[in-house]
C-alpha cells in the first residue's frame, strides 16, 4: 500500500523549521498531502520511533542529538545528510579584547571580572546544546567563578543577543550554526580544547522504516537527493526571522532562487 499523506516532523525552532520545510515542498512536488508537526526534541523523536510520524527533518547526527538517536534508531532509516557542518559552541562579541579565544579564558579571573554579566543565557534544556552547555560549566570550572547557564528558549537567546550587542556589554551565549543571528552580529566563536562540544554533525532528513517501505519509489529517490549548505540554512532563517516569511514560503523563496540544484534533485 502506497502512503500518499506524509507527516513530517520537526523542532520548533526557525533554522529546524525551514531546514525541514525543503522537504515539506519536494513532498508536495511530488504530489504528496504533507502534515507538519513541531515541537520539542523530547517529543519529536519518539514520535518518529513509533510510527506516528512518517519523517523528520532535521536529525544532528552523530553528536548533536545523540541521546534522542539512540531511542528510535532501530526503527527509523537515514534518509540523506541534508546539509553537513552543524555546530555547537559559545561565542562572544568580536569587540571582546581578542586574548579571549577560548572557553578555557573565561575560567581565569582577571577575564571574567570584565564581563558585565556571567549569567549565560541558553536556550531549552532538552537541547543537546543546553546539555553540553550545562557540562561545560563545571569541567572548565566557570563555576567557580560565578559563571552560571540559565536554561530559556531561542526567542530568550535571540533577545539576549541583541540587547547586550546594543548595550556593548561583555557577555557569553551558546550558540549553533546554522542559525541566523550569525549573520546579525559580529560573534566570535570560543575555542574548545575539552571537547565538550561534539565535532561538526551532518543534520539528516529520518523516516520510520514502515513509512519508508510505503513510499513511492521516485519519492524516496527524489527525498534521497536533497542536499543543501549551513549558508542556505542561514539565508532562510533570515527570511523567517528578519523578512516575516513563514517556513515554507521562506524554503520556497530559496528553492526558486537555487532552481538548477533543486531541480537536480528531481532528474
Amino acid at each position: 500500500m502506497s502512503l500518499d499523506k506524509v507527516v513530517l516532523g520537526r523542532i520548533d525552532e526557525s533554522f529546524h523549521q525551514v531546514a525541514a520545510a525543503v522537504v515539506e515542498e519536494v513532498l508536495l512536488r511530488l504530489g504528496h498531502e504533507v502534515e507538519v508537526v513541531e515541537g520539542a526534541h523530547p517529543n519529536m523523536y519518539p514520535l518518529l520511533g513509533s510510527g506516528e510520524h512518517d519523517l523528520f527533518a532535521d536529525a544532528w547526527l552523530p553528536g548533536g542529538h545523540e541521546v534522542y538517536w539512540e531511542m528510535v534508531k532501530d526503527d527509523v532509516v537515514e534518509v540523506a545528510p541534508l546539509y553537513d557542518d552543524a555546530i555547537f559552541f559559545w561565542a562572544v562579541p568580536g569587540y571582546v579584547d581578542e586574548d579571549v579565544r577560548s572557553l578555557a579564558d573565561l575560567a581565569r579571573p582577571e577575564v571574567a571580572e570584565k564581563f558585565t554579566t556571567r549569567i549565560v543565557q541558553g536556550t531549552k534544556g532538552s537541547a543537546g546544546l543546553s546539555m553540553r552547555s550545562d557540562k561545560l560549566v563545571v569541567d572548565y570550572g566557570l563555576d567557580a567563578l560565578g559563571w552560571d547557564h540559565v536554561h530559556g528558549d531561542i526567542d530568550a537567546v535571540i533577545n539576549n543577543v541583541n540587547d547586550r550587542m546594543k548595550a556593548g556589554d561583555w557577555f557569553a551565549t551558546p550558540m549553533w550554526q546554522p542559525m541566523f543571528i550569525n549573520e546579525v552580529h559580529d560573534l566570535r566563536p570560543l575555542d574548545d580544547p575539552l571537547g565538550i562540544f561534539p565535532p561538526p554533525d551532518r543534520a539528516s532528513l529520518l523516516a520510520h522504516k514502515d513509512a519508508w517501505a510505503k513510499l513511492p519509489e521516485r519519492t524516496r529517490e527524489v527525498l534521497g537527493r536533497i542536499r543543501y549548505t549551513v549558508a542556505d540554512v542561514n539565508v532562510m532563517d533570515c527570511s523567517m526571522q528578519l523578512d516575516g516569511l513563514d517556513a515554507l514560503a521562506a524554503a520556497r523563496k530559496w528553492m526558486d532562487s537555487h532552481a538548477a540544484e533543486v531541480d537536480a534533485w528531481f532528474a
